[in-house]
């Protein structure tokens, strides 16, 4: 049986100690602006907000009760219930790691929620909670949600970039993720928890939560755990600091990187991309000068998300695009990727032509322009 003590944490943050188990019941990367601005101009609500009590509580009630509340709720569209899931997946990240609780309630008022803090187990009575009818979960089952609901608040995935075959099945990415999370944290119930929320779900809680504070105050918790001494909660900090390095809009950069700055691509030397890699070199000294350049898309200003609009690389994208769909099967066939940049296609056919010659002829050429330096990648 696990240790019940809180566990301390890096930094001043606590994790909510765990529960004990044999004692629970059973085409750009610019953000929607128009859409924060009217959740934010919205009438205030008041929603119930769960915490476990100050003096402790290890059977994870509080928990619980957030995630029943937001399946009740994930279903309904409307304002006030897309309000109210925010409201209690902010409540699981809080249960878990009080020291998120700040960042969470800005947040939320910034949606328009007044959160209603209710204290379990104490107040579950005064507010008509049922303890026998609240979902049964273990303590990996929490470390596992708790995992998909610190995915939510940030963009993983680029679809409207990258058309990969799984883009197009329900959720499949996402369903895949909490089979990874259930796999690090020792979850052998994974299959039967109600996630993944469905796309418009998720996108709706990313669009609303991810606020650069809160944003900030995860990644900063997960670095300063990357080495906990819990191996179920290192293993679960590790996995979610590598799922959020270099993804989202930071695909932008990395598959340009990979595919033409780390194999000195005879195209970047090219005449006419000249300011595509001005572009690109401007960019790789934002990112190698970020505290965490692994997470700048996550982290920068609204404003730096500029240096990863593809509109800045229209076809110095498409063909790093199409030289990793010459290797990676896991491409949908059926795109152009001259026409997801909106780039000229006889130039990327041209830059396609000259790379290839250039490689076959010597596989080690280096006729690209010196690019920075990156660390980490």
């Amino acid at each position: 049986m696990r240790n019940n003590r809180l566990i301390s944490a890096p930094g001043g943050i606590v994790l909510s100690a765990p529960p004990r188990i044999g004692s629970l019941p059973t085409a750009n990367n610019q953000p929607d602006m128009q859409f924060q601005f009217n959740m934010m101009t919205g009438n205030m609500i008041d929603c119930d907000f769960y915490i476990p009590d100050s003096t402790g509580d290890n059977t994870g009630l509080a928990f619980r009760v957030a995630y029943d509340a937001a399946q009740k709720v994930r279903y309904s569209n409307d304002s006030i219930n897309n309000k109210k899931v925010c409201t209690y997946v902010g409540s699981m990240l809080c249960s878990v790691i009080p020291g998120f609780r700040n960042s969470v309630e800005t947040a939320l008022n910034g949606i328009g929620v007044r959160p209603c803090f209710v204290s379990l187990p104490s107040q579950a009575q005064d507010n008509n909670l049922v303890i026998s009818s609240v979902s049964q979960f273990d303590w990996p089952s929490i470390l596992a949600v708790f995992g998909y609901c610190i995915l939510l608040l940030f963009k993983v995935d680029n679809n409207k970039l990258f058309r990969l075959k799984d883009n197009y099945l329900c959720n499949c990415l996402s369903i895949a993720r909490i089979d990874e999370l259930g796999e690090k944290v020792g979850c052998s119930s994974i299959n039967r928890l109600n996630l993944p929320f469905d796309d418009q779900k998720e996108y709706t809680i990313r669009t609303m939560l991810r606020t650069h504070p809160l944003r900030e105050t995860v990644i900063t918790f997960l670095m300063n755990n990357f080495n906990h001494p819990d191996s179920q909660i290192c293993n679960l900090c590790q996995y979610l600091s590598y799922k959020l390095s270099w993804s989202g809009d930071m695909r932008v950069f990395t598959v340009m990187y990979e595919r033409l700055v780390k194999t000195n691509s005879p195209v970047l030397a090219y005449s006419l991309v000249t300011s595509e890699v001005d572009n690109l070199e401007e960019t790789m000294k934002a990112i190698a000068a970020h505290t965490y350049p692994q997470y700048f898309g996550h982290l920068c200003s609204v404003s730096d998300l500029y240096f990863l609009d593809v509109l800045r690389f229209r076809s110095l994208f498409a063909v790093a695009l199409e030289l990793d769909r010459a290797i990676n099967s896991s491409y949908c066939p059926f795109f152009k990727s001259e026409d997801i940049s909106k780039a000229d296609h006889i130039t990327v056919r041209e830059l396609l032509k000259l790379h290839w010659a250039a490689k076959a002829e010597n596989p080690r050429v280096t006729t690209g322009r010196r690019m920075p330096t990156i660390r980490g990648i």
